[in-house]
Parts: structure tokens; C-alpha cells; sequence
């Protein structure tokens, strides 16, 4: 009888441990559609790019590499928020000439783990040697982003 108990008490826990609220877990980005590929990061060479906001927003700035040899007419950038807040966010591209243009201007109220998409092209007829995104937020929050080139 004691053996039963103990199963019994051992298979209730066990099935009352599985009913509990999980946390979200944070979801991957998906592959890249066709004709497209996800640009690198600058120094890190990764696609995807985590960042914790620090005070002031001194580290809001990641920049992702265009590469060579292949012309691109399109750009999504992608961002999944770890944290229910407000953001802003910027796109900046960067030609060989020195200029730049802003693509993307806008803030949003995100919610944590949904994955944000924000297509946009070139305002000039210039490609862009590289893309610099801009998110700036409350301190302690979190976000991964990435940009996607399309053909």
C-alpha cells in the first residue's frame, strides 16, 4: 500500500509539474525566404545579434555588412522584443560615397518574443555597403535583431 501511495503521490506531481505556466521561450528566426540571404554583423560576423540596452542607449548601434558582387532591391529588418516595452527604432544605410539615408523611422509598442518584420528599399538608386540599425529603449531591455537582403 505503501509503494502505491508513493507511485500514486509521484505521478500527481509529476503530471501537476507539466500543468504549470512555462516561460515563453524565445523564438528562432525563420530561414531565409528565397533570394534572400541575412547579412552579418560588422565585428561579430553572426546574422543574429543580441543586445541588452544600457543606460543612455549607448549601445543601440549594430551594423550589418551588404555584400559585394550581388544587387539587392530589397531589405527586411526583423526584431524580437524579450521584453514588453516601447522602442524605437532606426534604419540607416551607408554608401561607398559617404552619404547615408534613413529608411526606417518609427516606434513601436512591442510585445515580448513576437517577431516584428519592417520591410524597406533604398530611398537613392545607390546599394549600400552597409545597414546600421538603431534601437533605443528602456534600460535593461533586451532584443535580437537581424536584416535580411533580397534579390
Amino acid at each position: 500500500m505503501k509503494t502505491l501511495l508513493t507511485t500514486t503521490t509521484a505521478l500527481y506531481l509529476a503530471t501537476a509539474a507539466m500543468m504549470l505556466p512555462q516561460p515563453a521561450q524565445a523564438q528562432p528566426f525563420p530561414a531565409a525566404p528565397k533570394g534572400c540571404v541575412y547579412l552579418r554583423e560588422a565585428t561579430t560576423r553572426n546574422t543574429v545579434i543580441r543586445k541588452v540596452i544600457e543606460t543612455n542607449n549607448s549601445n543601440a548601434n549594430v551594423d550589418f555588412v551588404v555584400p559585394t558582387g550581388t544587387s539587392f532591391n530589397s531589405y527586411i529588418g526583423k526584431l524580437i522584443p524579450e521584453n514588453n516595452e516601447r522602442y524605437g527604432i532606426e534604419v540607416n544605410l551607408k554608401y561607398n560615397d559617404n552619404t547615408t539615408s534613413r529608411a526606417v523611422d518609427r516606434t513601436i509598442q512591442a510585445k515580448r518574443f513576437y517577431l516584428y518584420q519592417q520591410p524597406f528599399r533604398t530611398p537613392t538608386n545607390k546599394q549600400p555597403f552597409q545597414i546600421n540599425s538603431r534601437v533605443t529603449g528602456q534600460r535593461n531591455t533586451a532584443y535580437r535583431v537581424a536584416v535580411l537582403a533580397c534579390q
